[in-house]
């Protein structure tokens, strides 16, 4: 009997040919599903979830860095064409986003190459998630718990009116300063921690810009698509670290599990919202500490040079291999979500017809 099941959970097991691990496939689906529920329902790209737990599961951490990056390249394709029609997106401020974020974006893909060849990126990443998420979970709890609104600090006011170089937006007018900073800071996010962004520009731009939460939503997803493809390439071809299996599985449950998460996200109020996220990042620091100070670092997880048809085609030709994933993900993302987008319908009517029946 038990042999039966070892050899189920074999033949479950599938190999990622960049990453050179086995992983038991319906556990990346699931992980994906559930990040993308997550992503979903709070507007974020899901990285903070993700990252450490494929790093648990013994994926190298330059590898998962640039897999996470590459497969939210098509899982946010359908949250971003619905705030689009929603008329949530502001092109130019989002041009200002995108291109302080491919400057940031670039010089964190450097860094990580430096580190990683140095043998600290995972500690640096671990470290990163561990005592950043504690501080954003623990600053979150505290403006839960109090009763009173927390006014605008009058000197942060005054030095956000003051800030030169002013530009009317669609969105509102304010200094360029702002979502040039915002931008940056993301995009160097993203490559170092392969997250989308979003735990940073979303409230950025809500507080420093003063947007409306579904406005910040539609800005973050709308920056998150060009920074995570310039990220997929960079990333592609300076450390050979995007696995395109890894990327595709994880995208088919993300993509799936992001069109429930926004449906749930439009029916519970905004505080549970926030508690959720700060349950969230808080629980995610938690592990990310457990790892960092009381797993050993085994010495599989460092990249090491693989001989297969994908692998030395990633490295033989790192830019078309960088450019076909972008492609593959943002198609294999957008029908992805259109299917899911379709089942979603029909739940919906089936449970509309349960409730007039007993009506």
């Amino acid at each position: 009997m038990t042999q039966i099941f070892l050899e189920k959970e074999e033949l479950l097991e599938i190999y990622l040919p960049v990453a050179d691990v086995k992983v038991n496939v319906l556990i990346l689906l699931a992980l994906g599903l559930i990040v993308g529920f997550f992503s979903g329902l709070l507007g974020i790209g899901g990285g903070i979830i993700l990252n450490p737990t494929l790093i648990k599961l013994g994926i190298p951490p330059i590898v998962t860095v640039g897999t996470s990056v590459a497969q939210m390249v098509g899982a946010t394709v359908s949250g971003f064409l619905a705030h689009l029609r929603l008329k949530n997106v502001d092109i130019k401020l989002g041009l200002f986003l995108i291109l302080s974020g491919f400057v940031g974006g670039g010089f964190g893909v450097l860094l990580t190459k430096i580190l990683e060849e140095a043998g600290y990126f995972r500690t640096f990443v671990l470290s990163f998630y561990a005592f950043y998420l504690a501080f954003t979970g623990i600053t979150m709890f505290l403006d839960i718990l109090k009763k009173e609104k927390k006014k605008k600090n009058r000197l942060t006011e005054r030095f956000i009116r003051n800030l030169p170089l002013k530009y009317r937006f669609e969105f509102g007018e304010f200094s360029v300063l702002i979502p040039l900073f915002i931008g940056f800071i993301s995009g160097f996010l993203s490559a170092v921690m392969g997250v989308g962004g979003g735990f940073v520009v979303i409230p950025a731009l809500i507080y420093l810009a003063g947007l409306p939460v579904t406005k910040a939503v539609g800005m973050s997803l709308f920056q998150m698509i060009f920074i995570t493809a310039f990220l997929t390439y960079f990333h592609g071809t300076v450390n050979h670290g995007v696995d395109i299996i890894l990327a595709l599985i994880l995208m088919a449950g993300s993509s799936f599990g992001a069109v429930f998460g926004s449906a749930v996200g439009q029916r519970i109020s905004k505080d549970i919202t926030k508690l959720i996220m700060a349950s969230l990042v808080s629980l995610v620091s938690v592990l990310s500490f457990y790892q960092l100070f009381f797993e050993k670092n085994k010495p599989k997880p460092a990249l090491k040079e693989v001989h297969n048809f994908i692998s030395d085609f990633s490295h033989n030709h790192p830019e078309i291999y960088s450019l076909i994933v972008i492609v593959v993900s943002l198609i294999a993302g957008t029908i992805i979500s259109m299917i899911a987008h379709r089942i979603k319908t029909v739940i919906d009517i089936y449970i509309e017809k349960r409730r007039f029946q007993r009506g």
